[in-house]
């Protein structure tokens, strides 16, 4: 075994990468050859994920890459919908697609392997900058259309693991997926014109900061309601309302004090275990909306005290430096994802929001920091060209 990156051990005789804290694996096996599984005329590699509970294969298309700024070079795409027939072949599973425990257990485990695959064993060439993942449960479907991109990690091969404590968490293969988001638009109106009366920021009754100046560390007593934003702003609450997610503050010309600056919306994000903020920027406008792009940082704070210990910090990762544990980032990453992809936008503008930072629709998804390879701070970045609405 070799140490890759992090977590990441490499076994040249699978040939594959060994997560040396979980057990996962994710194994090369060759070439495609198999028409009825891939065109003759395109390069697919299959790969298998491998535990003692699950083994899942993953047909992988090999092409040139798109970006400009990796030219001659190749790229791969994970491709869901081809991955899940053959599985259907080779298991006699009935459903037409992984269960969503089944999915989050591979993905949590693929994107973070073939963000952080050596180069140097890549089978024809090296990666390009990014890959690419098509096909994914999103805000409580099975989606085969759905494409996302995640940011190579730039990683040269480590002579020892290094001195750190990782957490063996698994996601549970028998999760169900999160109720869905469903989007709720309100303009304020009096007499048949817009006329906004709430605050910026727009706080419902209970939650707090522990630091109001910049609006961090969110508390929401637990077993409060979250269905007590009608009437005050567009938002997204789950159907079985046990999850919220709306932008409580919009940059007005006082923020211009703090330094580098863009106008840009805070998203506060709120379930029955933990509240979290983030920052969002609306770019790339158009007439049909605007890509998104979404600062995921560590400003996680708990609701309840009976969580998985999984869930909390990394023993390397205390204060001064709090950043949250994988899982938990990876809890909050999804429920971004399942909400800001619905999100269908809102002609509501507070009187005293820059024009730049109206609550339009979305029309693509980027997600930056989080990690890579058991590490936090490597700067992942998910990127969802296009975005499917029902």
């Amino acid at each position: 075994m070799t140490t890759v990156f992090g977590w990441w051990d490499w076994d040249a005789e699978a040939p594959g990468l060994v997560n040396r804290v979980t057990g996962e694996r994710v194994v090369l096996r060759g070439r495609v050859e198999d028409s009825d599984l891939a065109p003759s005329d395109e390069t697919w590699l299959r790969f298998d994920y491998r535990h003692p509970e699950l083994t899942f294969p993953l047909l992988v298309e090999e092409r040139q890459s798109e970006d400009h700024r990796d030219k001659g070079k190749t790229s791969w795409r994970v491709d869901y919908p081809r991955s899940s027939a053959l599985w259907r072949r080779e298991t006699g599973a009935q459903a037409h697609h992984p269960s969503y425990g089944t999915w989050r257990r591979v993905d949590d485990c693929a994107f973070d392997a073939f963000a952080c695959w050596p180069e140097s064993t890549a089978p024809h060439g090296a990666f390009a900058r990014d890959f690419w993942l098509t096909g994914a449960w999103l805000n409580g479907v099975w989606r085969e259309t759905f494409d996302r991109s995640e940011r190579r990690c730039s990683v040269r091969l480590e002579k020892a693991p290094p001195p750190r404590e990782y957490s063996s968490w698994l996601f549970s293969l028998d999760a169900p997926p999160p109720s869905p988001f469903v989007f709720h638009d309100h303009i304020p109106r009096r007499n048949g014109t817009e006329n906004w009366e709430v605050d910026n920021p727009v706080l419902p009754a209970g939650l707090t900061f522990e630091n109001a100046g910049f609006r961090r560390g969110p508390k929401w007593p637990a077993g409060t309601p979250l269905n007590v934003l009608a009437g005050r702003i567009a938002y997204l609450l789950a159907k079985n309302e046990k999850r919220l997610l709306y932008p409580f503050y919009g940059d007005t010309e006082d923020d211009r004090g703090r330094g580098h600056w863009t106008p840009s919306f805070s998203l506060l994000y709120v379930d029955e275990h933990m509240a979290q903020t983030c920052t969002a920027k609306p770019g790339d406008r158009s007439q049909g909306g605007a890509a998104w792009h979404l600062f995921q940082g560590n400003d996680f704070v708990f609701r309840r005290s009976d969580l998985d210990p999984a869930f909390f910090l990394a023993k390397d990762l205390q204060p001064p430096i709090p950043y949250p544990s994988r899982p938990l980032w990876l809890h909050g990453r999804w429920a971004l994802i399942d909400g800001w992809s619905c999100w269908q936008g809102s002609k509501a503008c507070h009187p005293s929001w820059f024009s730049y930072v109206r609550l339009l629709r979305t029309t693509a998804l980027r997600l930056s920091s989080g990690y890579q390879g058991g590490v936090w701070g490597v700067s992942p970045s998910m990127f969802s060209p296009r975005v499917t609405f029902d």
